[in-house]
Order: C-alpha cells, then sequence, then structure tokens
C-alpha cells in the first residue's frame, strides 16, 4: 500500500510519540529501580539529593503546565508554567553553585565521576527549559505545527532520559551497602513499575487507536478525492470536446471570412487604384492646363514687347511686364504645391518654426496674393486676441494662408468681401477666413482634404485640388486642425488651429 505524504508525516510522527512514551516509561523503570537505598544511607543523603528529586519534580509540573497551555492557550496555565520555571531556576542555581564547590574539594577519581554527573543533570535541566522555552515561543508566534510538536516532543524526552540517567548515576556513586538495604522499598517500586507500564502501555493503546482513526479518515478523504478528480476529469474531457467542435466551427466561419474580406479588399484596392490613376490622370491634365495658360500668357507678353515694330507706351509695357510677372508667379505658386506635397508625402517636408509678426505678416501676404490674382476683392484682415506674436513655421503658414485667400478669390464674385481674422493667444494662435463665395455641398466638404479632388459645382474654375491638402500637410507639422463651415450660394468659412510648438514667444 502506498502511503500519501500526510499518510507518512502521521506515521512517522506516531512512531515516534510511542518510541518516546516507551523510552520515557523504560527510562523511569530504570530510574525507579535507581531509587533503592539503605535506610540509613537515605537519611544521610536525604539532605544532599532532596534539592535533585524536587528539581526533577518541578521540571516534571513545569513540563504539565506547559503541555496545559499549549492544548488550550489559557494564561493561568501560562502563568503557572513561569512560576515553576521560576523554581527550575532557583534549583539550577543552587545544583551550579554544588558543582562548583565540588570542583574545588574534588580528591578522587570517585568525586571526579560524581562531578561529571552532576554536570550532566545542569545541563541536561538547561537544556530541557530551553525546548519548553522554543515550543512556547512558536506557540505565540503561531508558528508551531504537529511536526514541530513531534521534533520538540522527541528532544525534551531525549533531554529528559539524559537528566533521569544523570540522576542514577548520581545515586548509584552512593555506597554499595545502600543497595542491600532496598528490599524495604521493593513493594513501592513494583507498584510503580507496574503503574509505569499502564501509563505507557495504555499510551501506546490510545496512540495506536488514534492512528488507526486519523488513518482511516485521510483514506476516507483520498477516495473522495480521487472520485471528484475522475469526475473533474470527465467534465474537463466533455468541454474539450465540444471545445474543439467550437473552434473547428470557428476557424471555418474565420475561413470564410478572411476569404469575403479578401474579396472586398482586392475589390476596394482596384478601386482605390482605379480611382488614383483617373484622378492622377485628371491632375496630369489639370496641371499642365494650368501651367499652359501662364506659359501662354508669358509667351505672348513678350513677343509683344520684343515687337520692335510698335512703338510701346511705358504705361502698355509695364502692363505687359505685370502680366508676364503674374503668370510666372502663379506657376511658381503650382510648382510650390506639387513640391510641397511631394516632399509632405516623402517625409521630407522640413519644419523651421520662428517668432512671427502676425499683423504685418497678414498684410503683406494679403497685399502679395492681391497683386498675385489681380483681384478686385475687399479683404479685410482684423486682428483679436492679446498677443501679436506667434512661434509658427512662417514658410508653412504663408503656403496655408495663401491657400485659403488664394480659393477665396477664385469662388468669390469681384468686389465681395473676404476677411481673415486673427485670434492671438498664449500658447496658440487661431485663423479664419471667410467669403461669399459659391460654397461646397456638404457631399464634397469630408473629401476636400484629399488630393486632386475638386468639388461638383467648381467645374468651370480652373484648378487642381491640390490647395486644400497642402494646407493639410502644412497643419499637420504644426500639429494643428482646420474646420469648414460651408453653404452653398452664401458663402465658407475655414477655420485653422495653430498651436505653438514652444513657449519662447
Amino acid at each position: 500500500m502506498t502511503f500519501s505524504r500526510t499518510q507518512q508525516w502521521l506515521t512517522a510522527g506516531v512512531g515516534v510519540a510511542i518510541a518516546t512514551l516507551l523510552g520515557t516509561a523504560l527510562l523511569a523503570r530504570h530510574a525507579i529501580v535507581g531509587r533503592v537505598s539503605s535506610p540509613g544511607q537515605v537519611e544521610i543523603e536525604g539532605d544532599e539529593y532532596a534539592y535533585l528529586n524536587e528539581l526533577l519534580v518541578a521540571i516534571a509540573e513545569a513540563e504539565v503546565s506547559h503541555q496545559a497551555y499549549l492544548d488550550s492557550g489559557e494564561d493561568d496555565e501560562l502563568e503557572r508554567y513561569v512560576t515553576k520555571l521560576e523554581l527550575v531556576s532557583s534549583y539550577l542555581k543552587e545544583l551550579n553553585e554544588e558543582h562548583a564547590v565540588f570542583e574545588k574539594e574534588a580528591a578522587f577519581e570517585e568525586d571526579l565521576v560524581y562531578g561529571e554527573a552532576l554536570e550532566r543533570l545542569q545541563v541536561a535541566t538547561e537544556t530541557h527549559v530551553q525546548i519548553l522555552e522554543a515550543s512556547i515561543e512558536q506557540y505565540q508566534l503561531g508558528q508551531l505545527d504537529l511536526s514541530m510538536q513531534l521534533d520538540f516532543a522527541q528532544q525534551s524526552g531525549e533531554a529528559r532520559v539524559d537528566a533521569h540517567l544523570a540522576l542514577q548515576e548520581l545515586l548509584d556513586e552512593g555506597s554499595v551497602e545502600r543497595q542491600w538495604e532496598m528490599a524495604d522499598t521493593s513493594v513501592s517500586i513494583n507498584n510503580d513499575l507496574w503503574l509505569m507500564g499502564l501509563v505507557a502501555g495504555f499510551g501506546s493503546i490510545v496512540l495506536g487507536i488514534l492512528y488507526g482513526w486519523l488513518m482511516q479518515t485521510l483514506r476516507q478523504h483520498q477516495k473522495t478525492e480521487l472520485l471528484q478528480q475522475r469526475e473533474t476529469t470527465d467534465l474537463t474531457e466533455k468541454l474539450q470536446a465540444k471545445t474543439a467542435d467550437l473552434n473547428a466551427t470557428k476557424e471555418i466561419l474565420t475561413t470564410e471570412l478572411n476569404r469575403r474580406q479578401e474579396i472586398e479588399t482586392t475589390y476596394k484596392e482596384i478601386e482605390q487604384a482605379k480611382e488614383l490613376t483617373d484622378l492622377k490622370l485628371n491632375f496630369f491634365s489639370l496641371a499642365s492646363h494650368e501651367l499652359r495658360t501662364p506659359l501662354s500668357a508669358i509667351l505672348v507678353s513678350a513677343q509683344l514687347l520684343d515687337n520692335t515694330n510698335v512703338a510701346w507706351s511705358e504705361t502698355k509695357r509695364a502692363r505687359n511686364l505685370r502680366r508676364i510677372q503674374s503668370a510666372a508667379k502663379t506657376m511658381a505658386q503650382l510648382l510650390s504645391d506639387i513640391l510641397l506635397l511631394t516632399r509632405a508625402e516623402a517625409g521630407k517636408l522640413e519644419f523651421n518654426p520662428q517668432t512671427i509678426e502676425l499683423q504685418d505678416f497678414c498684410q503683406q501676404l494679403v497685399e502679395e496674393v492681391k497683386f498675385n490674382t489681380q483681384s478686385q476683392h475687399h479683404i479685410l484682415v482684423q486682428q483679436q486676441g492679446t498677443y501679436d506674436e506667434a512661434y509658427l513655421d512662417e514658410r508653412l503658414l504663408r503656403a496655408m494662408l495663401m491657400s485659403l485667400l488664394t480659393n477665396a478669390i477664385k469662388y468669390s464674385p469681384q468686389e465681395s468681401e473676404i476677411q481673415l481674422t486673427i485670434w492671438g493667444e498664449h500658447g496658440h494662435t487661431r485663423f479664419q477666413v471667410s467669403d461669399q463665395g459659391i460654397g461646397v455641398p456638404a457631399a464634397d466638404q469630408q473629401h476636400l482634404f484629399e488630393s486632386f479632388h475638386r468639388g461638383q459645382n467648381v467645374k468651370s474654375f480652373s484648378g487642381t485640388g491640390l490647395g486644400l491638402a497642402v494646407v493639410k500637410k502644412c497643419l499637420e507639422l504644426h500639429g494643428g486642425q482646420i474646420e469648414v463651415e460651408s453653404q452653398v450660394g452664401v458663402g465658407t468659412t475655414f477655420s485653422i488651429y495653430v498651436p505653438w510648438v514652444g513657449d519662447t514667444v
């Protein structure tokens, strides 16, 4: 039969307890037999060994109080144990003094043997007291389990055996004549021996019964655990089978879903590729058209100025030169937008913020836009907020506001009003461009900032659909946001929020 770890510990503990009990009984028997002494010698040595017997009695009483405290935990038992322990300490002190005196006066070999016996009794008694104190300390710390109790019991039994052997050796060192006169105490000794045997036998029987009951309880507990484990195993196997079925079904569904998603993704990619191709073709067409118009203006104006047969007045000559300059600037702006978007897509668009005077910057920008577009619109610049300076990238800010103002001019009636409002606050700046133009349909507003995209109502206006895409890319570098409010036939308002990249203003 295979024992569990708990049963093995229990068997070992009971075995140690029975062995300790029988060993104690055997040692007690030897101690009782060793009590035999002649009446005269007993009377002579009574005073000499009386405190030794009282010492052993005090240790036994302290051990009883100690065990009672461990069993009940009552403070009264602890106080009783402490009282007995103080009595043991006083006896130990006397024993120590006697041993010191005896060492000075020892003259014969028999005296040396007697002194060694006294020392052994002292050491055994002190060891016994230390074991009792250690078990009390472990109990009060809540760390005294069954295995530790058995260990302490074994150590206590060994110390008790050493004490009894030392005492027996002390008594054996008495006169030989005292041993022949123990007949008078034989009845008492026999009774003690019988009583000790009964106690040892009864204790062994009780321990055996307790051991059998505990083993039976543990076996029953093991059977119950085994039955529960089997039931758990059966349930686990059934659950695993169901889980496997569900996983198989899930895999089938997942495979089918992935297949459909792949089809949808492929279809979307084809549609997007087609749309992108169309947009790029449209872009190149529009870009070539946009470039052709200013190029034509430049060529015509240059040919006119190059005609030496015509006498040009200074006014007409200046007008043709301005036309050439305006067309060149338009081409430069278009190429600048294309280059900016290309760099942004490639991740190579530089970001260099610096302190900007907002009012002066916006006024110069408006004059430049009006000059480039030959606009007849009324562009009003309004300054609000507490700050007239901001820490921004001037080149990117110019591209954003230039695109918004150019669109406002392009899609608004001549001589209509356009407002550029600036809100300068600590840590951020907000710009707002409002016009009275054709407006943006609601369906186109969510696509306004995509490259190449143009609204449904701007077919009659030239353009590439890059301006607002440029604004979006510039804002992304600034960490800003843009909002649009528009109504067809009423006008459009773009609001951009640009946070400062550092508190340097």
